[in-house]
Order: structure tokens, then sequence, then C-alpha cells
């Protein structure tokens, strides 16, 4: 991108450009098979994926300097089998799932990095007919030695939230009810929650400290009727209920306000957050944005998948064409290396 004389703002604001050169990474594995990322390794020098290439499939950890490939698990089905996860410290946590009908019926597995455990945490349960229960979808959630996901228990839209001590490896029921997938604010597992089908959902949170419901900060207390919501303890990003708004606050006390909506025909589809940044992919394309400036870029073509964590960002851009396991390239980003600038430029 050329450089130019910009503005800064404080606030995510449509009109923002980045360069993204000095921040991206495409690993060298993309080149020859699919690479869905999962996370990064707390260093940023080794991205979790699931993968297909003619020697693996299955999920791994990928060196982004040498493109050497660790397999971490093996799919014993990879024509059917898929994996969906997120990192945090040491720790690799997924769901994999084993139909290409369906995403219920699943397993979750975790992998701590300094030891090379492997630990197969719980299992979607079923139904007096033998199908899976609806669960919601959405990769677990990962903090510390914790982890956190929903899965279906019963008729009716039921859902538990499950939550692991990763250390010990014992997983706990915390909520039953019309739930929704949790996420990890600071000390606090929260989840949406519903009284019953069919009405928007509210926050609710846990105290990992006490094992007992906690007050929400004031940023999450105005959040009704969303599951995408994101945040690294001060920091906070959610979508409105119609998939059409993006609402950020950059501290835990201070009300979220719009600053993003979408024009019509586009939807958001997703968030992730990083340090300094924030992510969203939407029906065309996704973008990144600084958190301090407000200047956001576009790394995408056409939709994509991104995760983030403390390390960074992972991207993956949409399959050029249709195929069972379609290459798609991936971009890795530190957003401590970008040259973040805002702009009169309105992204597409």
């Amino acid at each position: 991108m050329r450089r130019r004389s910009c503005r800064r703002t404080r606030r995510i604001r449509p009109g923002g450009r980045v360069s993204l050169r000095a921040g991206r990474r495409a690993g060298r594995a993309s080149l020859r098979g699919e690479v869905i990322p999962l996370g990064l390794s707390p260093d940023s020098r080794t991205a979790y994926i699931s993968t297909w290439t003619p020697r693996f499939a299955g999920v791994a950890a990928l060196s982004l300097a040498s493109g050497h490939l660790r397999p971490i698990r093996a799919f014993p089905h990879p024509a059917t089998d898929q994996a969906d996860g997120s990192a945090s410290g040491r720790w690799l946590v997924w769901e994999e799932t084993h139909s290409l009908r369906s995403l219920d019926d699943f397993t979750v597995y975790a992998w701590n990095s300094a030891t090379g455990q492997l630990r197969r945490l719980g299992h979607s349960l079923r139904g007096p007919h033998g199908a899976p229960w609806p669960s919601p979808w959405h990769a677990p959630a990962v903090s510390g030695n914790y982890a956190a996901w929903a899965q279906g228990y019963g008729p009716g839209g039921e859902v538990e939230v499950m939550l692991a001590n990763l250390a010990t490896g014992k997983v706990s029921v915390i909520r039953r009810g019309h739930t929704q997938p949790p996420f990890f604010d600071g000390n606090l597992v929260v989840w949406p929650e519903s009284d019953q089908p069919g009405t928007q959902t509210t926050l609710r949170a846990l105290s990992l400290g006490t094992g007992q419901p906690a007050a929400l900060p004031a940023v999450l207390r105005a959040v009704h009727g969303t599951e995408f919501v994101v945040t690294d303890g001060t920091r906070t990003a959610y979508l409105n209920p119609g998939l059409t708004a993006l609402y950020y606050s950059p501290a835990q006390y201070q009300r979220a306000r719009v600053v993003l909506r979408l024009k019509a025909g586009v939807d958001f589809a997703d968030l992730a957050m990083a340090p300094g940044a924030l992510a969203w992919a939407t029906t065309k394309a996704t973008y990144l944005a600084g958190t301090r400036t407000g200047g956001y870029a576009r790394v995408t073509p056409q939709y994509g998948d991104a995760t983030g964590s403390s390390a960074g960002l992972v991207i993956s851009d949409a399959p050029a064409g249709k195929a069972a396991h379609p290459i798609l390239p991936m971009h890795v980003i530190r957003p401590a290396s970008l040259s973040w600038r805002t702009c009169g430029h309105r992204a597409g």
C-alpha cells in the first residue's frame, strides 16, 4: 500500500487503511493442502492448525519459519473429520467433529504444548434414539488452565456449559438451560442465556476463583441477543443481534458504542481479538483494525476465518474453487509490527 499522510483517531471507524506488509506471513504447508487456523503459540513462532495434506490429515503444529509440520492428532476418518479450536498459553483445545452432515457429533481434546500430553476432555451427548443432541457450534474457549464449551443435552434446545480444568483434567457442568457458547473475561467464564426458547439472551457469569455466580463488568451488562463477543479483560467487542453493527469499548467500565455498520446485503460472520487489534469477518471479506488508531484494512479477497490470541492473529482466505479440501492461503499477523494509519478510504 502507498504511504499517505493520515490523521489518527482513537476509535474504529469507516475510512481506515493499514500497511500489512511487515506483519503477515503465509505458512508453507498452506501451499500443499487445506489449512484451518486454530491459534498461535505464545512466541508466535508456531501456528496450530487443522489440515489435510498428502502426508497428514489432522490437528498439527506448523513451524512458521521452516514449514515443518508436527502432528498432534491424526483424523481417524479424514474424509469426514474436522476440527475447530482455540489456543492460549501452553494449551490448544479443539472440538473434532465426525460427520459432514452435522456438527453435533464431536469430541473435545486438549494438548499441552510444553509436555506434548494429549487429553480427551469430553464428547457430545446422544439422545434416546442414538443421535447427538443439537449443540450450538463454536470453538472451545481457552484461558490460562481452563477451557469451556457448550453442548446439547436434551430436547427443546437445552444446552449445558462445560468447564474443564486443564491442569487436572476435571470437567464440570456449570450451567444448564437455554444457553449459548461461553467465553472468558479475566477471571470470569461468561455465557449468553435466555429464560425460554426464542427470547433474547443476556449474559451470565461464574467466577473461576469462587465457583459462584458473579457480577458482570459494566460493558457486558448491555450485551443482549448475541453470541459474538470477544474480550481480553480490558477491551470488548461484540455484534448486534442482526449481525450488521460492531460495538467496541476500550475499557470494562465504559459502555460500548457502535463503531462500524455494514451496508445492506452484507453481514458480520465472526470476531477475533489480539493485542492492539481486532479482526472481523463478513460475508464479503475479513478485515483487520487497530484499536488504538481506528485504521483498518481488508485482509482477504473474500470471506475467511480468523482466530486471535495474545500472540497475534491467524487468518485464512476463502477457497478459490470447489474442492473437498481446497488450498487456503494463511496469514499470520503480529499487530505490534504493523504500521497503523487512518485515511479517507471506505471499506468495500
